[in-house]
């Protein structure tokens, strides 16, 4: 017997009935979980923006990016709130701000870490190359590299519109009595260059950093950078893995815990410290603990 629409036959049957349309409603005790975490993180989030705001002109919020951070924790504040377009009947135009919003936020963070590392790779792996490559990661010119790593993923993010859109597909099979909708992908060529240039960024942060030693009188910001984008890949590898098998409404749930644990990994690991100095060892936030002076190269100090 042929189907139009949500209806279907029972085997053996010459009837039809409705299929009801399954997705992540807004008010199931799994979604209400999901939005108390979010506003959790959100909060832990804007506190540390708060927190900032007002030591900004700190040697500790000055060698760790000064103005940069707050855009960092602006970007991560939007990337928590973009999961809530997982939630509710999904459609065309949802599908495809649900990738994009996520992907340039994600990028605007990463691209702040990068400006940091590569700072850090300047003085410990090239000091001889530092005296002149060190006026390009400048914090004016800090902002340059940022904006043109945002237009870079701008640009892919254009690619994906035009190759195609993750767009809502009525899953039939899954459920036996219910219609799924997901966003399916329409282009996993546009998919992957998306997000896999922000997966690029990553790469080139943690190898700026993850063999960056200093003496234990010296603050270590790159570890911090290693360990956030550590946590990135773990959680992205973890997801790539458990979406691939799901093909239930518990999708949705897997995507905003990704973003939500990818936004705590980040704040957890590379902002989180530094409250801590902020606000239990100030004695800590001094300009020598966060700065380090180049013998070889006679290069002034600079933030490290």
């Amino acid at each position: 017997l042929e189907q139009h629409g949500v209806e279907q036959a029972d085997n053996l049957s010459t009837q039809c009935y409705d299929r009801s349309e399954r997705f992540l409603r807004w008010d199931e005790p799994l979604t209400v979980g999901l939005l108390i975490s979010t506003s959790i993180i959100t909060s832990l989030i804007c506190l540390t923006a708060v927190l900032f705001i007002k030591n900004l002109s700190t040697p500790l919020v000055q060698a760790s990016g000064g103005s940069l951070n707050l855009f960092a924790l602006f970007a991560l504040v939007l990337m928590c709130l973009s999961s809530c377009l997982f939630i509710g009947k999904p459609s065309n135009n949802l599908c495809m701000m649900q990738q994009i919003l996520y992907a340039l936020c994600l990028n605007a963070c990463f691209s702040t870490f990068l400006t940091k590392s590569l700072e850090i790779a300047l003085l410990t792996e090239f000091p001889r190359c530092a005296r002149t490559a060190l006026r390009w990661v400048t914090p004016s010119r800090a902002w340059l590299l940022v904006a043109l790593c945002l237009l870079s993923e701008c640009l892919f993010c254009f690619c994906y519109l035009h190759l195609g859109p993750d767009y809502v597909l009525p899953d039939y099979t899954s459920l036996p009595t219910e219609v799924l909708l997901t966003c399916s992908t329409a282009s996993w060529l546009a998919f992957a260059l998306m997000h896999g240039y922000n997966g690029c960024l990553a790469f080139v942060c943690f190898l700026c950093t993850f063999m960056v030693q200093t003496s234990g009188k010296k603050y270590n910001m790159a570890r911090g950078i290693t360990f956030a984008i550590l946590i990135y890949f773990i959680i992205w590898i973890f997801f790539v893995a458990i979406f691939a098998t799901l093909r239930t409404v518990l999708r949705s749930v897997i995507q905003i815990g990704t973003i939500l644990m990818v936004s705590l990994g980040i704040v957890g690991t590379y902002y989180i410290p530094k409250c801590y100095i902020l606000l239990l060892k100030p004695d800590l936030n001094r300009e020598d603990y966060f700065q380090v002076t180049n013998h070889q190269t006679r290069l002034p100090r600079a933030t490290f």
